[in-house]
């Protein structure tokens, strides 16, 4: 009876162990990343600009201006930096690959210094509209001002003074909008791209010498490629 007993413990104890384990290796498995957060996110809010874009051209960010755009940064959220009382956050960007209809690999942007941004939640969305702006964003930080970005127009282009960088931004369940960014500044995030990569990637680079893009970054790039599939 009493070796009966014992191996009835015996049996509920491993019981206990196994669940245990199974239990730690699925939270395991469920845990995200920062980069892996990040590149959710901007994924997320990417698709509801280009759902937007189809539902509701006329409340979205010109054609025209999508297709001849260089480069797309998508920031999804924004927060404040307490100590400094200023905005912050992180994005992906991916620029038109030379000589093709693809993208470059994504390389992780951040923006600071933003003065002011609506705390209840959204996201920014920045365009690169020319050569001056990609060679910009990819050669160094990127101070904003009024000589080089704009808000960008909704609907159509019109009479809009379109300079190297024109900005959007999306507030959580509110359409979206021209905004202002400038004394803002723009910065390529090489520590989460390192991550992302294993490796260093100098940005200009990506226009040369591409590389594989990790499986987390690769649903950007699809976004972005179905965003630009009508442009001729």
């Amino acid at each position: 009876m009493k070796t009966k007993f014992n191996l009835i413990v015996a049996a509920i104890l491993l019981l206990v162990l196994f669940s245990d384990s199974s239990y730690s290796q699925t939270e395991g498995f469920n845990v995200k990343t920062p980069i892996q957060k990040i590149a959710d996110s901007t994924s997320k809010f990417l698709k509801e600009i280009i759902n937007q874009s189809s539902r509701q051209p006329k409340e979205s960010i010109p054609e025209d201006l999508v297709c001849s755009s260089e480069c797309f940064l998508i920031i999804p959220e924004i927060e404040m930096v307490q100590s400094r009382g200023d905005f912050t956050g992180t994005g992906l960007m991916s620029c038109k690959a030379p000589n093709s209809n693809e993208f470059t690999e994504p390389l992780y942007y951040k923006i600071n210094n933003l003065k002011s941004f609506d705390e209840s939640g959204g996201g920014l969305v920045i365009l690169a509209t020319n050569k001056t702006g990609m060679k910009a964003i990819l050669g160094d930080n990127v101070h904003l001002n009024s000589d080089n970005i704009s808000a960008g127009p909704i609907g159509t282009i019109g009479d809009n003074k379109i300079q190297s960088f024109v900005a959007y931004e999306k507030y959580t369940d509110q359409r979206l909008s021209g905004a202002n960014l400038s004394e803002s500044l723009l910065e390529y995030s090489s520590k989460d791209t390192f991550n992302a990569y294993q490796g260093t990637i100098v940005p200009i680079e990506i226009l040369a010498s591409p590389q594989d893009v990790p499986p987390v970054l690769r649903e950007f790039n699809s976004l972005l490629l179905k965003w630009t599939e009508e442009c001729k």
